[in-house]
């Protein structure tokens, strides 16, 4: 009988400590002038599901995009997107503190330095996890 209580609780606990994502279908136009500096596919990390593909794009005006195609990850209560030096959260840039599944595009702060922060990571800031990455 004191079963069904603890399983109820632990039910509810899980169901709160995960987020969906939004999801995004429209397809993503680059421009003919947009340069694309670099891509990789995305690899699940920590027994987590990630997938999907990446580029780093480079507009006329000098301003740098991530283009995310076919982007779907697991539900995580704090996900966010970092640019790093590796796949940890030693040396990044936040890219977004949001996620959205499937085609998105985002503006690459200036403080970023893709030249040495070539990975993309899908991060639970909340556990310091990582759920995927990407090598650019």
């Amino acid at each position: 009988m004191k079963k069904i209580p603890f399983l109820f609780f632990a039910l509810l606990l899980l169901a709160a400590c995960s987020k969906d994502p939004a999801t995004s279908d429209d397809p993503i136009v680059l421009d003919p002038t947009d340069m694309v500096l670099s891509s990789a596919d995305f690899q699940g990390s920590s027994g987590h599901t990630t997938t999907g593909s990446v580029k780093l794009i480079k507009d006329k005006n000098g301003d740098k995009f991530l283009i995310l195609e076919n982007f779907n990850t697991d539900s995580g209560p704090d996900l966010r997107f970092y640019l790093s030096t590796s796949k940890t959260d030693d040396d990044f840039t936040e890219i977004s503190k949001t996620i959205t599944l499937g085609n998105v595009k985002l503006p690459v702060p200036s403080s970023a330095n893709t030249d040495t922060q070539t990975y993309v990571l899908v991060w639970c800031k909340q556990f310091s996890v990582l759920f995927g990455y990407a090598s650019l």
